[in-house]
């Protein structure tokens, strides 16, 4: 509670007096070596704690600095929140009141700026990065159904608005399992795990960023883990690819054209929203060679890829194409549902038990076309568009065929041919 205003006496009488911030480590009961950072304010021989909602384990945790050693993102938002309670002081300063540590944790935990509306901060977050320029296409519709299970997760729980943070670890927990119960197609498909902690890793993203401009005080997904499968790329083999090829479409267009679209991603590693972009202006020379230049839609980067001679043979197919004629674009028109339709026809034809789709081609051209003959693995990386290496090691698996050249060369080295 707020003490009798003081008259006749300057702002600068309060703002002399000593503020001392701490934080802490206190141990969660049962947990052995799990803590919660706390906060401790001092104020003109006053005292207050509250909790920061940060966990941390005693050996991540520096007593000297009072901060985390190996995360950056939680000691900023401890930075931020020392921020936030000075600010809270200089506040009460020049508004005349006596108080003390109490007051300041009342002022900053009941601060409106936490009590922001979610949905339409949500709103705010997307309108700037669309303003700004900063998002593709996809990435924009990504955000736009986050927000809109987000909506409806509201309705299902009979909730007109909530804030910033109210949005806690108990409403992050209720998110996650309306989201596990949802029933996306005709199929009765669930949303994916990746799928959902992908929603999830975006609502994450709009708090983080709430965070950073004062708005929020401390991020409640801390403590929620998501927990992604292991990934298990799915690609073709080179027998695979040869019977695909072999397949006779002549007299069946579509299925001739999907296939063409399929390979010529499996030669390039190009995203199919990148390849249906593709027009005549992006083929250059380079060295002597044909390259293809992409702007990516995902990442908006520019590379340039070497056309292999079967993508060069699948671009000269169509140069008289009524498409190319019209719009100049390198392959034939098809909406990315339509082609993954025509691929599960393509694959019982040619007697392959794997759920084809156009991102297989993707896998496929890392694993088969690239790495499997010994294309290094940073070509590799540049050859798809990756922004961090580790993303193109997940493609460097052993594969079968890798398997059996080095057991080749093995034998041939050690000898053990000459043993039978």
């Amino acid at each position: 509670m707020f003490h009798q205003k003081v008259k006749n006496v300057s702002s600068e009488t309060f703002s002399n007096k000593t503020l001392s911030i701490k934080f802490y480590l206190k141990r969660i009961k049962s947990k052995d070596n799990d803590f919660v950072v706390n906060t401790q304010i001092i104020y003109n021989r006053t005292k207050s704690e509250f909790t920061t909602g940060l966990r941390c384990v005693s050996n991540d945790w520096n007593n000297t600095k009072e901060e985390f050693l190996k995360n950056s993102v939680f000691n900023q938002q401890l930075s931020n929140l020392k921020s936030k309670i000075f600010r809270v002081k200089n506040q009460l300063d020049e508004s005349g009141v006596s108080y003390n540590a109490s007051d300041i944790k009342k002022c900053l935990l009941g601060s409106p700026q936490s009590d922001d509306n979610l949905l339409a901060y949500f709103d705010e977050f997307l309108k700037r990065h669309i303003k700004n320029n900063a998002w593709s296409e996809s990435t924009k519709k990504l955000y736009s159904n986050t927000c809109r299970y987000l909506t409806t997760f509201l309705v299902y729980q009979r909730k007109k608005t909530i804030t910033l943070s109210q949005f806690n670890l108990t409403q992050i927990g209720k998110f996650d399992d309306y989201l596990k119960q949802i029933i996306w197609n005709d199929a009765g498909d669930r949303l994916s795990i990746t799928t959902i902690n992908k929603h999830h890793s975006r609502i994450k993203a709009v708090l983080n960023d709430a965070i950073s401009r004062g708005e929020l005080l401390q991020q409640h997904y801390a403590n929620f883990k998501l927990s992604f499968p292991s990934s298990n790329r799915e690609y073709l083999t080179k027998d695979e690819l040869t019977r695909i090829n072999s397949l006779d479409f002549s007299h069946n267009k579509p299925l001739d054209a999907v296939r063409d679209i399929f390979m010529f991603s499996c030669y390039t590693g190009l995203r199919f929203c990148d390849a249906m972009e593709l027009s005549l202006e992006d083929i250059m020379m380079i060295n002597d060679e044909q390259h293809i230049r992409v702007d990516q839609i995902k990442t908006n980067e520019r590379r340039e890829i070497p056309l292999l001679t079967p993508a060069v043979g699948i671009i000269n197919k169509y140069n008289s194409a009524h498409f190319r004629l019209i719009k100049h674009k390198i392959l034939p028109s098809y909406s990315n549902q339509r082609v993954n339709v025509y691929l599960k026809v393509i694959a019982a034809q040619a007697g392959i038990n794997k759920n084809l789709t156009h991102h297989i081609a993707r896998h496929t051209c890392a694993t088969t076309i690239l790495l499997d003959n010994n294309v290094p693995i940073e070509v590799v990386s540049h050859w798809l568009g990756h922004t961090n290496i580790k993303t193109t090691q997940i493609y460097a698996k052993i594969s079968h065929t890798k398997l059996q050249n080095q057991s080749q060369r093995l034998n041939e080295i050690v000898g053990f041919d000459s043993l039978k």
